[in-house]
C-alpha cells in the first residue's frame, strides 16, 4: 500500500494553508495539485478533486484514498471542517510534519557514524578471515588460524557469513515486530528499563501524543476523539493498547489526567503537564510546549546515545584487532619458538639415549 511520505506531507499542507486563506477553493486548489510530479501523488490529487467537485468533505475524499494519509492528517482536517477552521488545520499539519522531518533527519545523522562502524566492523573481521589465511599460509608458509574450528578458511568464512546474517534477519524481525505490535507490550516495558534508550523511547512518543493532543484540543474536537487520536499519533503499542481503557474512563466523565493515571502507563510529570493544563483551562498551549520539550529531551539522549555507540564501536573493533594480532603473534612467532624448542628437547633426548 503506498503512502505519502512526511516530506510531502509537510509541503502539501503548507500549500494548501497557504491557497486556501487566499481565498481558493478546494477544488481549484487540487486542479493544480494533480499535476505535481509523482505518478501516484497525481492519481490520488485527481481522486481528490473528482469526489471535492461531486460534493464530498475533503476528510471523505482523503479517507477513500486506500490508506495513502495517516489517520492524524484525517483526524485534523476532520476536525478543521466541522469547526469552520481548516486553514489553521493545514497550517498546523504542516508544521508538525515539517518538524517530524526535521527530527528524523537529526535522527539518522546522529545514528548514521555508529551504525557506519558497525558495519565496517563486522566487514573488518570477515576480511580478517581471509586475509590472515593469506598471510599465514602463502607469506608465512605455515597453517591458518582456525578461527571457529570448521577446518577451513571457507568453512569458517560461511559460517561467519551465516551468523551474521541470522542475527541482522533476528534484529530487523524485532525492531519490525515491535512496530507492528507483534510482541505486544513486553518490547517497551523492557526497553523502559534500559537506561537512557527507555526515555528516549518514551519521550519520542509521548512528544507526538502531546501535540495530537493540542492539535485536536484546539480544533474543539470531542474528548473521545481527543484521547483515540493522540495515543495513536504515539505510533508506540505500548500506549495504543490502552486506547479501550482510556475511552472507557473518559466515557465515565473523568478528565484526561485521572484517566491517565488509571492506566499506569505515563510518567508523573507528563500527567502532571495534563493536570496543569486542564486546571488552567489552557490544554492544547500546555501541550504543545510539553511536545517541544519533549522533542528536544529525546534529540538530546539521541546525542548521547550516538556518542556511546561511537565508543563502544570503536571497543568492539579494538577489540578484535588485538585478539588477531595476538593470535597472529602467536601463531608465527610463539609457537615457532615452541616448535622449535620441542625439536631441541627432542634431540637432547635421542642424543642422551645414545651416550
Amino acid at each position: 500500500m503506498a503512502r505519502i511520505s512526511y516530506r510531502q506531507l509537510a509541503k502539501l499542507f503548507q500549500r494548501l494553508g497557504t491557497s486556501y486563506s487566499a481565498g481558493i477553493d478546494l477544488v481549484s486548489i487540487y486542479e493544480k495539485e494533480a499535476r505535481f510530479a509523482g505518478k501516484i501523488y497525481r492519481q490520488k490529487s485527481s481522486q481528490i478533486r473528482k469526489q471535492l467537485a461531486d460534493g464530498d468533505s475533503l476528510t471523505d475524499a482523503m479517507a477513500d484514498s486506500d490508506g495513502y494519509f495517516p489517520d492524524l492528517a484525517l483526524a485534523v482536517v476532520r476536525a478543521g471542517e466541522k469547526s469552520g477552521r481548516l486553514e489553521d488545520s493545514f497550517m498546523r499539519l504542516s508544521q508538525h510534519y515539517e518538524n517530524l522531518v526535521k527530527f528524523r533527519s537529526r535522527f539518522l545523522t546522529s545514528i548514521a557514524w555508529p551504525a557506519f562502524e558497525l558495519i565496517a566492523s563486522i566487514g573488518v573481521i570477515g576480511l580478517l578471515i581471509l586475509v590472515m589465511h593469506w598471510v599465514m599460509v602463502d607469506i608465512g608458509g605455515i597453517d591458518p588460524i582456525d578461527w571457529f574450528g570448521m577446518g577451513s578458511t571457507t568453512g569458517n568464512f560461511l559460517l561467519y557469513c551465516g551468523v551474521v546474517g541470522f542475527l541482522a534477519l533476528v534484529l530487523f524481525l524485532l525492531v519490525f515486530g515491535s512496530i507492528k505490535g507483534w510482541y505486544g507490550t513486553l518490547p517497551m516495558r523492557i526497553a523502559r528499563r534500559v537506561p537512557l534508550l527507555g526515555k528516549t523511547f518514551e519521550h519520542l512518543s509521548l512528544s507526538r501524543f502531546a501535540w495530537a493532543m493540542s492539535a485536536s484540543e484546539n480544533a474543539g474536537m470531542d474528548v473521545l476523539d481527543i484521547g483515540k487520536l493522540s495515543l495513536e499519533a504515539t505510533e508506540n503499542y505500548y500506549y495504543q493498547m490502552v486506547i479501550p481503557e482510556v475511552l472507557y474512563d473518559l466515557r465515565k466523565g473523568k478528565s484526561f489526567s485521572q484517566t491517565f493515571i488509571a492506566t499506569d502507563a505515563f510518567p508523573d510529570d507528563f500527567i502532571a503537564a495534563v493536570e496543569n493544563g486542564e486546571t488552567a483551562g489552557k490544554l492544547a498551549e500546555t501541550m504543545h510546549r510539553t511536545s517541544l520539550d519533549l522533542q528536544e529531551k529525546a534529540e538530546a539522549n539521541l546525542q548521547i546515545i550516538s556518542k556511546i555507540g561511537f565508543v563502544l564501536m570503536m571497543g568492539f573493533v579494538g577489540i578484535i584487532l588485538a585478539a588477531a594480532i595476538i593470535l597472529l603473534f602467536k601463531k608465527l612467532y610463539i609457537d615457532q619458538i615452541n616448535n622449535i624448542a620441542n625439536g631441541l628437547n627432542m634431540l637432547i633426548g635421542l642424543m642422551t639415549d645414545l651416550f
